[in-house]
């Protein structure tokens, strides 16, 4: 685990991986290396206009609550059913949440009951981010996962990376063992 000790962005972490990466793979011991960080995915950033909502009488929550059944699902309630127990959850179907346009066909109601659209009260960018943020030891992290080339053992591959993280990285960074490296 590649570790941003720094408190940094996903950029800098990014950064450092490449550096890390494209020197590990010119080492003799090294097999193959990946990584499961995807630092920019393309995603959508939504902006409730607060402003807007408190002037068009609508809960704040009710806003949120409607963006977040429309982007991925709201859990509602529980209920018991043929002596088992069952999740309400409301969602978008699919094909109209796959279009971030399609989020002005939702509305919420404003304290005069009047429907509003939520794309009156929000705005819509895209984005590029990280697919997720993984942290280890409490720092954002980056998973490594690899093997030793032929005829080396997996110590000499570990020794080999432990001396490029030396030789590329900046004091900011750290690094860690998990899983079966760990044990």
């Amino acid at each position: 685990m590649l570790e941003d000790r720094s408190g940094g962005d996903v950029q800098f972490l990014a950064k450092n991986l490449n550096t890390f990466l494209a020197a590990a793979r010119k080492r003799p011991e090294i097999g193959s290396l990946s990584t499961t960080l995807l630092p920019s995915v393309p995603q959508e950033f939504v902006t409730v206009d607060r402003d807007k909502v408190l002037k068009q009488g609508v809960n704040l929550n009710d806003v949120y609550r409607t963006i977040q059944a429309f982007m991925g699902g709201y859990f509602i309630n529980y209920f018991n059913r043929f002596g088992r127990q069952w999740q309400v959850y409301i969602e978008a179907e699919a094909e109209p949440r796959a279009n971030v346009e399609n989020l002005g066909q939702f509305y919420v109601r404003n304290k005069n009951g009047e429907n509003v659209p939520l794309a009156t009260l929000t705005t819509v960018k895209p984005h590029l981010g990280p697919e997720f943020t993984l942290r280890f030891n409490e720092y954002r992290s980056a998973q490594i996962n690899g093997s030793a080339a032929p005829g080396y053992s997996a110590d000499q591959a570990t020794a080999a990376l432990e001396e490029v993280f030396k030789q590329t990285m900046p004091r900011e960074m750290g690094f860690d063992y998990s899983g079966m490296s760990f044990q």
